[in-house]
């Protein structure tokens, strides 16, 4: 006769599985990678889970100014909330007219319902850096897209499912998605946040934004993305930031394990 303490056993040894166990990570990177030695340069690829780099920019005027790099905290000193090994990526985009530099990048496997995305975003305030520049409406952030459309800067938001960053008027970080509250309520801070995107289904997110200063965690569950849609790239932008140059850092991808 079978015992009937061996399937309470197993009940617990599977309630305890489960409990137990840790999301794996699918998809990673950080400019510490040694993929870059020291540069940030369209088609290179550190990390895993993830394709190639495609560069954009775009610029007006007499003087133009837009591109990548790797950043370090000895070269870089505002660069003080969300460097990994002293380095970050970093874009700039100032001139006298309205620049951008916009990077491009698709998953090797498209987020599904359970998965969460992290990345890090620093920046300083909205200044010019020319006496001439009169160009406003500047932001800087990311898109979570479907498709991988990466042909020029404007394609930045082309298919977003998602969108946030830090925009010039505004005082807190905005999100753009399929929900009717853009503001998010976390005031910009020049030391950078930590941004986790945990999909909760088909068309919808729970959002969860750390101010990088303090380690305070706000939370923003049940939000809308867009539209229904599968997430299969990654775009991060500078639209004419001016003075202060936009980092991110730590990409990645956690899937719950089976």
């Amino acid at each position: 006769m079978k015992s009937p303490f061996a399937s309470v056993c197993l009940a617990v040894s599977c309630v305890a599985a489960q409990l137990c166990a840790e999301p794996t990570n699918i998809a990673e990177d950080d400019a510490a990678h040694s993929a870059y030695g020291g540069s940030w340069e369209s088609g290179k690829s550190g990390g895993s889970g993830l394709g190639s780099w495609t560069h954009t920019t775009e610029g007006s005027g007499e003087n133009q100014h837009s591109g990548f790099f790797i950043a370090s905290t000895d070269t870089n000193k505002d660069l003080n909330g969300i460097a990994k090994d002293d380095k970050a990526f970093g874009l700039f985009a100032n001139g006298t007219g309205f620049e951008q530099a916009v990077a491009y990048r698709a998953f090797d496997t498209p987020l599904t319902v359970g998965d969460s995305f992290s990345f890090m975003l620093e920046t300083g305030a909205f200044e010019k850096k020319f006496d001439k520049d009169g160009s406003d409406n500047g932001s800087i952030g990311l898109s979570l897209r479907t498709g991988n459309a990466n042909s020029a800067a404007t394609d930045y938001n082309k298919g977003a499912l998602f969108e946030i960053g830090h925009y010039q008027g505004k005082h807190n970080y905005q999100i753009y998605d399929g929900s009717d509250k853009p503001d998010s309520g976390v005031p910009f801070t020049d030391q950078g946040i930590s941004v986790t995107v945990t999909l909760t289904g088909t068309d919808s997110y729970d959002l969860e934004i750390q101010t990088m200063k303090d380690k305070n965690v706000i939370k923003l569950p049940g939000r809308k993305l867009s539209a229904s849609g599968s997430i299969e790239s990654v775009a991060i932008f500078n639209r004419n930031s001016e003075k202060h140059d936009a980092y991110f850092n730590q990409f990645q991808v956690s899937r719950e394990s089976q």
